[in-house]
């Protein structure tokens, strides 16, 4: 009877991880689409707190692919849309929206790569 309950609750914890993490990636999601528009609409306020937020959003994906070991490839994309973002802040606080827009197109791929090996349908 215990392990059926551990087990009922085991199921509980990694249905709600994957519901999260499914939450996660539709916010960055939607903030990307926000900040792509923000940026054409060379509004450095938004684009900043777009930014900023998705630097926070792929510090925690970097972390769950750090703690799942077996996802090199998704921490370096990690790395590098924080990267990205960060890029994307500096450009709009020197008002180049020209380079904000070079970096949020490369970010839009960097996103597309990393679904490509491990987005689940």
């Amino acid at each position: 009877m215990t392990l059926g309950v551990l087990a009922l609750l085991a199921g509980s914890v990694i249905g709600a991880t994957n519901e999260m993490g499914m939450d996660l990636m539709q916010n960055i999601e939607d903030l990307n689409k926000s900040l792509a528009n923000n940026i054409a609409l060379h509004d450095a306020k938004a684009s900043t707190s777009d930014a900023k937020e998705l630097d926070g959003l792929f510090a925690q994906v970097e972390q769950h692919f750090t703690e799942r070991g077996d996802a090199a490839n998704a921490v370096d994309l990690s790395k590098k849309s924080r990267s990205l973002t960060q890029q994307i802040v500096q450009s709009v606080a020197g008002n180049d929206f020209t380079t904000a827009t070079d970096a949020a197109t490369d970010l839009s791929r960097t996103c597309r790569s990393c679904h490509t090996f491990y987005k689940k349908e």
